[in-house]
């Protein structure tokens, strides 16, 4: 079982760090001492009725207390939902709502909005001095038919929660077991063999994306240690530059995007970080220049193009790229199939398998694959699926990407409906639209994402406003007003950079948004 595995580096290495975030440190030992106690915190205040599964909002950034939270919320017998601070109040409480969530813990403070919403609400955790003031008194033994917690989250039970954008313009929550991600981690451990008690992680991707379960449970199996990077290091070059010579990060995990900023630092080499020995990226596409930087800079460490939706547990596949790989012309491939399940190419919507070289819809089968949506079971039929192999009948989820198998590999063509991956999250263009259409300006909107060098690099917005004569607003400030507006309720990396006002939305024979004569007009207005 996970806990135990993260648990007895506790008793083999206290004294480790296993989380560091600028200036703070948590050990192995508090890690477990102090989950453990808000376990039995948990357990005593927050569920009375004590009910399983139910989930808790986990609410920070970067803290070390996070990691303790998303431990002690597993020991309390209830999946934790993980929400970074730079998702707006209004979105945390549309969670807050659609999870059904217990309580949410915090160790700083928490959106009025939510806090009126009457949920239990526990801010300002600082390790160790809540505790002191709490549960139990700092430098206290538990009392003894407290001192061991029984696994209360079994290997089929769901251990977290990953809300992404939804197409009708509200948050959706993945739901992952712990048999899933155990396959993951099974999987990427054996794979890439980072040493027990040896290695750094960086950790780039906030904690509500799921690229962080990566490099949180890498290190937490494998004795490592998290190496947090925050916004504000991101924001800041130097700072963030400083914090990577210092960090010793031995396997870097991050988006294509986040590595390709720093190439542009011609002091992004390998004097700057000599201990590095993986580049792991998942989230989305890896260009082929940014994968020859990298090799031609550290030529030390390997790089590898990973695959795989947040309803199948970070990735599905993965490969070593090489240097005729990352000079050749074609797309990067993003690997092979993990042992423990099966990719298979599909016609869309269908469960007839396509041969090697036909494009089709990517469809994932094993026991990585999400149990579904928490409280939308439409959705959930929707895309999962079981899949029959002779007497077997195994989950499956249809992804709506495109691929294809070429010679032993997988190859990602792109969406096949109106969801993109930008930055390394993936966005739902509809749930934008929907926002857009609720604002008393718009009349209809379309957004569609600005293509450059062949990936997504920016959102456009084609607006349609209302005729109102209260519309006194210039147009070239209107965007602005826009964007401001959607800041409320969207987190920034999925606010539209460009807003293009139209008279209307142009249609197609089917009366449907003619998203292709948008993409034109982009395309005309870049030339």
């Amino acid at each position: 079982m996970l806990l135990q595995q993260i648990d007895r580096w506790a008793t083999l290495c206290p004294q480790r760090i296993v989380h560091q975030s600028r200036d703070e440190s948590l050990t192995y030992a508090e890690l477990k001492t102090y989950s453990d106690a808000l376990a039995h915190w948990i357990l005593r205040h927050v569920v009375s009725n004590r009910q399983p599964q139910v989930p808790i909002i986990v609410y920070g950034h970067k803290e070390a207390a996070m990691l303790v939270l998303f431990l002690a919320c597993i020991k309390s017998g209830h999946p934790y939902i993980p929400i970074d601070i730079s998702v707006p109040p209004e979105r945390l409480q549309q969670i807050v709502v659609r999870s059904g969530a217990a309580a949410i813990l915090s160790p700083r403070d928490i959106p009025d909005l939510v806090v009126a919403s009457g949920i239990v609400c526990q801010a300002q955790i600082h390790l160790p001095e809540w505790l002191s003031g709490a549960y139990p008194p700092q430098g206290s033994v538990l009392n003894e038919d407290e001192a061991e917690l029984p696994e209360l989250i079994g290997y089929d039970d769901v251990w977290y929660i990953i809300f992404t954008s939804g197409s009708t313009g509200e948050p959706k929550g993945v739901q992952i077991t712990q048999r899933a991600l155990a396959t993951f981690l099974d999987w990427v451990n054996r794979e890439y063999t980072p040493r027990p008690q040896q290695e750094v992680f960086l950790n780039q991707a906030p904690f509500s994306f799921d690229l962080s379960v990566m490099d949180v449970y890498m290190a937490l199996t494998n004795g490592g240690t998290l190496w947090s990077v925050d916004q504000t290091h991101i924001a800041n070059p130097r700072e963030l530059f400083q914090s990577l010579a210092a960090s010793d990060v031995s396997y870097w995990v991050s988006t294509p995007s986040f590595a390709e900023m720093c190439l542009l630092d011609r002091g992004f080499t390998a004097e700057l970080m000599p201990q590095l020995s993986h580049f792991l990226f998942c989230g989305e596409v890896l260009p082929n220049a940014v994968a020859a930087g990298l090799l031609q800079r550290f030529a030390q460490a390997d790089v590898i193009n990973m695959y795989g939706p947040t309803e199948c547990t970070v990735a599905v596949s993965g490969v070593n790229i090489t240097p005729d790989m990352a000079a050749s012309n074609l797309p990067l491939p993003v690997g092979q199939s993990i042992a423990a399940c099966q990719i298979y190419i599909c016609e869309p919507e269908g469960r007839t398998v396509l041969p090697s070289g036909v494009h089709g819809e990517i469809v994932i089968v094993g026991p990585n694959v999400s149990i579904g949506y928490l409280h939308q079971p439409e959705l959930t039929e929707r895309v999962f699926l079981q899949w029959q192999e002779g007497e077997l009948s195994r989950q499956a989820y249809r992804t709506g990407d495109i691929g294809y198998w070429q010679d032993g590999l997988l190859y990602y063509q792109g969406r096949r409906d109106f969801q993109v991956k930008l930055h390394g999250y993936r966005i739902e263009l509809g749930e934008i639209e929907a926002q857009l259409r609720q604002l008393p300006e718009v009349e209809n909107a379309v957004v569609i994402p600005i293509v450059r060098r062949g990936k997504n690099a920016a959102l456009e917005a084609y607006i349609a406003l209302r005729s109102d004569p209260v519309m006194a607003t210039a147009v070239s400030d209107m965007g602005n007003l826009l964007r401001q507006k959607l800041s409320q309720v969207l987190p920034a990396y999925m606010l539209p950079q460009r807003y293009t006002f139209i008279s209307s939305i142009p249609l197609t024979a089917n009366g449907k948004a003619d998203r292709n004569a948008l993409r034109f007009k982009a395309v005309a207005a870049m030339q």
